[in-house]
């Protein structure tokens, strides 16, 4: 007799080859509830997600671009909004080295506006936190991303591919894919979640800064990539549009009981 659990290894792998459960005795039509349920719904939430992407590729080819993802990387939780993460990594693999190499790129930054959309609030950088550190410090300051400000970055002019696809776009909008590079930052505003074009030196900044790196640490890469980069006026421009929130207090990993 087939514990519980062996059964349900069972059933989730003959759920996803769409076959029948060995030895159990079920009806094919009850069977497919289960299929069409898992595969409507994943489709559903992957489309919600992705709409730009699913426009670009047609409906019926988005369908079994999310049949196959399914299989791929099957939901680990019951909530399904988390099942965008890998999407663009997986579109990486399928297209990488054809003429539709920008839709990856395309899928991270509707994932970045996903994410920017469902963020926590937080209030935006006060200067005023600096007067409690020494200037001999300043090197040492490590800054936190608002929680809606995230990245997406692409040789191709991904900014104007996801204008040209939305719902409202003139039709008479026309994209020229040798027009890149774009460094998009998302913001969230009273009025929404807004796409912002920035400069490659802030975008590298804000990228430091998402990895933890120290004021210092930061200046030093941005030197080295763009010798040129002016560091105060690219933090003057980060804060005026509320895309840093504080400064970290703690040393890092702290909370996580790791000293530095």
């Amino acid at each position: 007799m087939s514990s519980l659990r062996d059964l349900q290894r069972r059933f989730v792998g003959a759920l996803f080859n769409e076959l029948p459960v060995p030895g159990e005795t079920q009806t094919a039509a009850g069977f497919e509830i289960y299929v069409n349920n898992l595969n409507e719904g994943f489709l559903k939430a992957l489309a919600l997600e992705f709409p730009v992407i699913q426009r670009l590729v047609g409906e019926d080819y988005f369908r079994q671009l999310a049949r196959n993802f399914l299989r791929a990387h099957p939901s680990q939780a019951g909530d399904l909004h988390a099942i965008g993460a890998p999407f663009p990594n997986y579109l990486r693999r399928c297209f990488a080295g054809t003429e539709y190499a920008y839709l990856p790129d395309v899928a991270a930054l509707e994932w970045a506006y996903e994410q920017a959309s469902i963020a926590a609030d937080a209030p935006v950088f006060d200067v005023r936190s600096l007067a409690r550190v020494r200037p001999d410090e300043y090197g040492e300051l490590r800054f936190n991303l608002h929680p809606a400000c995230h990245l997406a970055s692409s040789s191709y002019p991904i900014l104007r591919i996801w204008q040209v696809n939305q719902v409202d776009a003139d039709p008479d909008l026309t994209v020229d894919l040798a027009t890149g590079p774009d460094y998009l930052v998302t913001r969230r505003t009273a009025r929404g979640v807004e796409l912002i074009r920035v400069p490659y030196g802030d975008y590298r900044l804000l990228e430091c800064f998402a990895h933890n790196e120290t004021l210092g640490e930061a200046l030093s890469t941005l030197q080295r990539v763009e010798p040129a980069f002016d560091l105060g006026n690219a933090l003057r421009r980060l804060i005026a549009s509320g895309m840093i929130s504080e400064l970290q207090t703690a040393p890092p990993f702290a909370n996580k009981g790791i000293l530095p």
